[in-house]
């Protein structure tokens, strides 16, 4: 079945050239145990369903064996091929929009039978002439028939025709949290006996069905809503009617508030008046969009296109070694051109539309690490607030850490100690442990330094963090400033990247000099004043340079 159609029919055909828009992606393993039978099921659906939208299928269709039809517009096709790795039976159907003029729908479904498994693909494009058509996401109705009939496995996750219900917020947020999750997970939070916020809105069960293969749909009540709240913290919690979809993956350490959209009673009830979309097309757009990026290698199935070809080679390689004429050589050779003609059109057109689309999602990337530097900036300052209850309870609230043994414990130490205020990037790490300094207990101390008193100067720039910041270079025998001379000349050497951005090494703390590499140190650092943070990228002896 196609996406229905949301926009006002009887407009005239857009004017323009015909682009290729993709639309979802589906790929996973049958949890079938005989992929065999499990293909031929499929297989028989499939022609079922084609014959349904193209016109009666030629008797060679039921045998499984590769044809081509089209029936006033609508066209299907069966390509077939074997494999040192199994079997590959893969369909394509395209037919225009009953509503829509200028608009043709594209789906095409693929199946890779092993010894031991299936596979299972399946892509739905849409062509048309308009800019940005705006349809209601659905997954065709053999992808259904999949799921609901023989099952789907993708990675961790498991596509279902009906939402789960969850009886347990901790087993839902260990799930949330696989890595092997793959498809987005939606969940509608509600409270036994009251009118939720999206009733009337939104159909959970309705949107699992036509998102089955491309998103998990979860129902959360209230008791189990808490103990997810509880496992994820209530940052990430979802309760009281609200709805979240968790992409995958997810990583509550690291990710952005902004890239697990969380809808509350509010928004869900002002969401169309507020945006001009409904919120379960919102929902199926945002998994829909997430589908079509790559996968797992392991659920990877070929194209039809791809299917094609291979078929093609076979024939050929079969007509040669059988002594075929000339003309009949002529004629294969002349399908496969016109075959490499289709499929360059089709992608020059998904190119173009793949462009705008990185381009959306670019800007997307940009809000949402704008999003996450805002919140992480606001979280700096509360940390600072504490930092500096605890330094006025206590004159060093420092004062406890032990001291780096080793050059190589220099990672963990790091972390553990100097969290949220020094950062050391995997270079300074690597360095570190190639160190000739004599003294990892001074750099520790110069660490600890620079993620204390410097920070705090940085930080507040008053007179007090000044003398303080001082007193704990005197008490060091350290010396803390610009790089210089070698920064200009040598400016590769000095830069990292941090957070998909080049920077240079721009200052140091450095004791000794460079004769004697066991009593030198040099501690390459800069200050990245967004998220109020000394980073660090070389030590603890000299950046190499002509000059060194």
């Amino acid at each position: 079945m196609a996406p229905a159609a949301v926009e006002p029919p009887g407009r005239p055909l857009p004017l323009g050239p015909t682009r290729l828009f993709p639309l979802l992606r589906i790929r996973g393993i049958v949890a079938a145990a005989e992929p065999h039978a499990a293909a031929d099921q499929i297989r028989r659906a499939t022609l079922q369903w084609l014959e349904r939208r193209a016109g009666k299928l030629p008797p060679e269709a039921w045998g499984f064996g590769p044809f081509g039809v089209d029936h006033g517009g609508s066209a299907a096709e069966v390509a077939r091929a074997e494999t040192a790795g199994g079997e590959l039976w893969a369909a394509r159907l395209r037919y225009p929009d009953e509503v829509h003029a200028g608009r043709v729908w594209r789906t095409e479904l693929t199946l890779a039978r092993g010894e031991a498994e299936l596979r299972f693909g399946l892509k739905l494009d849409l062509a048309a002439r308009e800019e940005s058509p705006l349809v209601e996401i659905s997954v065709p109705r053999i992808a259904r028939f999949v799921v609901g009939r023989l099952g789907l496995r993708a990675g961790a996750s498991l596509p279902a025709l009906v939402p789960r219900r969850c009886a347990d917020g901790r087993a839902l947020a260990e799930h949330l949290r696989h890595p092997e999750r793959i498809l987005p997970a939606i969940v509608f939070s509600f409270v036994e006996g009251e009118e939720q916020p999206w009733s009337g809105l939104v159909q959970p069960k309705r949107l699992a069905e036509r998102l089955a293969g491309i998103a998990e749909v979860h129902l959360l009540p209230v008791g189990a809503s808490f103990q997810l709240s509880d496992s994820l913290t209530k940052r990430w919690g979802c309760y009281l009617g609200a709805v979240r979809v968790y992409r995958a993956p997810f990583r509550p350490e690291v990710d952005g508030w902004a890239r697990h959209p969380l809808f509350l009673p509010d928004r869900i009830r002002s969401f169309e008046r507020d945006t001009g979309t409904s919120l379960p097309m919102h929902l199926s757009m945002l998994v829909a969009r997430d589908s079509l990026g790559p996968s797992r290698p392991e659920l990877e199935v070929p194209t039809f296109a791809r299917v094609q070809a291979l078929a093609r080679d076979l024939r050929l390689r079969a007509a040669r070694e059988q002594g075929q004429t000339t003309e009949q050589l002529l004629a294969l050779a002349e399908e496969e051109i016109r075959e490499l003609e289709q499929r360059l059109e089709e992608q020059e057109r998904e190119y173009e539309t793949r462009r705008g689309e990185l381009e959306l999602l670019l800007d997307e990337a940009e809000r949402e690490r704008e999003e996450a530097l805002g919140e992480l900036r606001a979280a700096r300052v509360r940390i600072a607030t504490l930092e500096e209850r605890l330094r006025t309870a206590r004159d060093d609230p420092d004062r406890d850490v032990p001291p780096l043994a080793s050059h190589a414990d220099i990672g963990d130490w790091a972390e553990r100690h100097l969290a949220g205020r020094l950062v050391l990037l995997p270079r300074a790490i690597r360095d570190a442990k190639d160190g000739l300094f004599e003294d990892p207990a001074l750099v520790g101390r110069a660490l600890l330094y620079l993620a204390g008193p410097y920070r705090r100067m940085r930080l507040s720039g008053g007179e007090d963090a000044r003398r303080a910041n001082a007193e704990g270079l005197a008490g060091l025998g350290l010396e803390n400033s610009s790089v210089g001379g070698d920064l200009e000349l040598y400016a590769d050497r000095f830069r990292v990247d941090w957070r998909g951005q080049k920077r240079l090494l721009d200052q140091h703390v450095k004791k000794g000099n460079a004769r004697d590499p066991r009593r030198c140190l040099r501690i390459y650092y800069f200050w990245d004043e967004a998220e109020q943070i000394v980073v660090v990228g070389s030590l603890p002896g000299h950046i190499r340079t002509g000059a060194t």
